[in-house]
């Protein structure tokens, strides 16, 4: 029982790690002070870290036939601290991009090797709480930032983001090398106390796993999944638009909040916004995980649009920090329980190549999400953001119900 929640715990830990690069959007400002760029070419550094991790993400599932999930994942985290160290050493933009290749490829192999563990061997609740960590790393790295921003500056903020990831790096790899990340290890054999635990990790994962509303649809057999392709490339392009706003929320706000001619905000305040965000991101994965036990997948989902709905509206007409933390806790259950509504929906011999093509598209999302805003923000108004965000919003929540209608009338079929 203990190594299988060393395992876990070596999985939220790399998840906390993955979330530290959001204190890009603190940083930004800083960084385009000092290496003279336009809001174009700072979107050119998010492109790139997007694109490389959308690459990364779609290959995970062929490395992992070759090199196994511990190694995949292990790589992508030498490579992630590899990105982190380049930005502290970055001269112009072509450092940065470079920096951010490896960043953002290491992240996305990390991110999914985590995600394919969780989602194969442990329950609902767990995924939303390895969501949570990245929210955590995501919260925490901002803050950092801020005070070494205020204090020294923004090198110094990834030098101290780095020193923490290399604490990481110790729990990840004392999990790999005792073997933890072995299916046969992790799940234990038919020998002692593993066993027993393996059996009931597994027990608890079958019953979050199938909802009542589940079980009535199997009553008449086994649970029928979506077939058609059309509605894999719907889920994929649902991962697409949500990234694309919750990632943009995180990278623009701090900069709206800056040179909006209507909001009078100082650095000090504004550089608190994604830390707020993302405390209420992590807060609310943490409370939305017992919550999935006690209701279905798709009515969370529903439960956090419509909080997200409010505080972005709430932004819209003010500045208030309560608007930004609504919206991190409205966001907070959508992308882990769409991740875990995956095996749900669709045939989970699949699991690991839809896992993978998801955080693909998340990825994709981030980049022609970040460029998509920073057009915006360059070529219209800064104070068209809050409403740009809304409508993708509004898209991602229409993508999901008709893929949810479609899995009812599969279920209702097969009665």
């Amino acid at each position: 029982m203990k190594k299988s929640w060393f395992l876990l715990l070596a999985a939220y830990a790399a998840f906390f790690a993955i979330g530290m690069p959001e204190a890009f959007g603190v940083a930004l400002p800083g960084i385009r002070f000092d290496m003279g760029l336009s809001r174009g070419q700072a979107s050119a550094i998010m492109i790139v870290n997007s694109l490389s991790y959308a690459l990364a993400a779609s290959q995970a599932g062929r490395l992992e036939k070759f090199l196994r999930l511990k190694w995949v994942t292990g790589g992508g985290f030498f490579m992630l601290m590899a990105g982190i160290a380049g930005y502290i050493i970055s001269p112009n933009l072509a450092g940065m991009l470079v920096s951010t290749s490896l960043l953002g490829a290491g992240a996305s192999l990390v991110d999914a090797g985590a995600n394919a563990l969780v989602v194969s061997r442990f329950s609902a609740r767990h995924m939303n709480h390895l969501h949570c960590f990245w929210a955590m790393g995501g919260a925490i790295s901002p803050l950092i930032m801020r005070q070494m921003i205020i204090y020294y500056d923004w090198r110094t903020g990834y030098a101290a983001i780095f020193a923490v990831q290399f604490l990481i790096l110790l729990i990840l790899l004392i999990s790999i090398l005792r073997g933890l990340w072995d299916a046969r290890q992790a799940r234990g054999d038919s020998r002692g106390q593993e066993s027993k635990a393996a059996h009931s990790l597994e027990a608890e994962q079958n019953s979050e796993a199938h909802p009542p509303e589940a079980e009535q649809n199997s009553a008449g057999g086994e649970v029928s999944f979506i077939t058609a392709r059309r509605f894999q490339y719907l889920q994929f392009l649902v991962f697409f638009v949500y990234v694309a706003f919750e990632s943009s929320v995180t990278i623009w706000t701090v900069d709206v909040l800056l040179n909006s001619a209507r909001r009078d905000v100082v650095f000090e305040t504004a550089g608190l916004f994604p830390a707020v965000y993302l405390g209420a991101l992590m807060a609310g994965r943490f409370i939305f995980g017992y919550i999935t036990e006690k209701f279905s997948g798709i009515t969370v989902i529903r439960t956090g649009f419509f909080i997200a709905g409010v505080g972005l509206v709430a932004l819209i007409f003010t500045s208030n920090i309560i608007g930004i933390a609504l919206v991190g806790f409205g966001f907070a259950p959508i992308f882990p329980c769409l991740m875990n509504e995956t095996k749900r929906r669709f045939d989970p011999a699949m699991l690991s190549k839809l896992v993978g093509m998801q955080v693909a598209a998340a990825g994709a999302g981030a980049a022609l999400g970040s460029l998509a805003i920073g057009q915006i923000l360059e070529n219209i108004s800064l104070d068209a953001f809050f409403p740009a965000i809304i409508a993708l919003v509004i898209a991602a929540f229409v993508l999901n119900e008709i893929i949810e209608r479609a899995r009812r009338n599969v279920n209702a079929s097969a009665l």
